[in-house]
């Protein structure tokens, strides 16, 4: 049985229930976070924690835990759950009131909840995906991890009825994210991601594998790129948390290169997965 931390307690995941004012239901008022733990260890726990700090300040809500306490509910639901490889999900929302009023209260109580999920990390080469190129509709505050996704889902809906993975979405032709990834394109062996700004939400796993391109003297720019550019690189691959990276072949009826994953793409793969054992 599936154990869900709310507010202070462990609860079988059919019992976990929180206010219908609460405002994460009622607003989508509300941060999340989302870090992989491989054989028993969380992946970049103190980066993880103090991302989900900087939305929580960002948007004005008190952190309700220390990364100390959090690593605690972490350790008690792993032992709970009896996981080995697993990704653990963070919601925390501004609270519940009623009435239900756009501006909420001074010193409201926030809705804290945590809960694990079975996670198989990705073995063997990746295939090349294909994604669809979209206009990016989506709030100008991308950089906080917010619970507000609907913007994400239109364009993921939209992508997936077109046969694509994912969306490579642009402003007025400058390439920023996916709807649940962060892009990159090699172009003369040099290693290319847009800029950690407000368009983007700066995944931790785009941050290690710039690390670990780094490591690997890989020549590397955070530097915008334009949709000419995508549809002229030598390769091109995705960053995700849970898919951690997967080559792009196909952009819309575009084949990038020659649709097969690259060389820089390859050796990324293999130093990430040399770095989470």
């Amino acid at each position: 049985m599936s154990l869900i931390y709310l507010n202070g307690d462990y609860v079988p995941h059919e019992q976990a229930k929180i206010s219908v004012f609460d405002r994460g239901f009622l607003f989508a008022d509300g941060i999340y976070e989302v870090l992989p733990v491989y054989h028993g260890q969380p992946f970049m726990l103190a980066e993880h924690m103090q991302r989900l700090h900087n939305s929580l300040h960002a948007v004005g809500i008190t952190p309700p835990h220390s990364p100390a306490e959090w690593e605690v509910i972490l350790r008690h639901l792993l032992s709970a759950e009896q996981l080995d490889n697993a990704i653990l999900y963070i919601q925390v929302t501004r609270g519940a009131e009623f009435p239900r009023n756009h501006l909420p209260s001074p010193n409201m109580q926030p809705t804290v909840m945590a809960y694990l999920v079975p996670f198989t990390p990705p073995t063997g080469e990746p295939a090349p995906v294909k994604v669809e190129l979209l206009e990016d509709i989506r709030w100008l505050r991308c950089d906080i991890k917010s619970v507000s996704l609907l913007g994400n889902i239109l364009l993921k809906l939209q992508s997936t009825a077109s046969g694509a993975q994912e969306p490579i979405l642009h402003r007025a032709g400058r390439v920023t994210e996916g709807a649940s990834c962060n892009y990159f394109i090699v172009k003369d062996n040099e290693l290319i991601t847009p800029p950690a700004d407000e368009l983007i939400l700066a995944g931790l796993t785009r941050q290690h594998v710039l690390n670990l391109a780094r490591s690997a003297h890989i020549k590397v720019r955070e530097q915008a790129f334009s949709t000419a550019d995508l549809f002229a690189a030598d390769e091109c691959f995705m960053t995700s948390a849970t898919r951690e990276i997967i080559p792009v072949g196909q952009v819309g009826n575009e084949v990038i290169a020659d649709g097969h994953c690259g060389p820089v793409t390859q050796q990324l793969i293999k130093l990430f997965r040399a770095s989470r054992s």
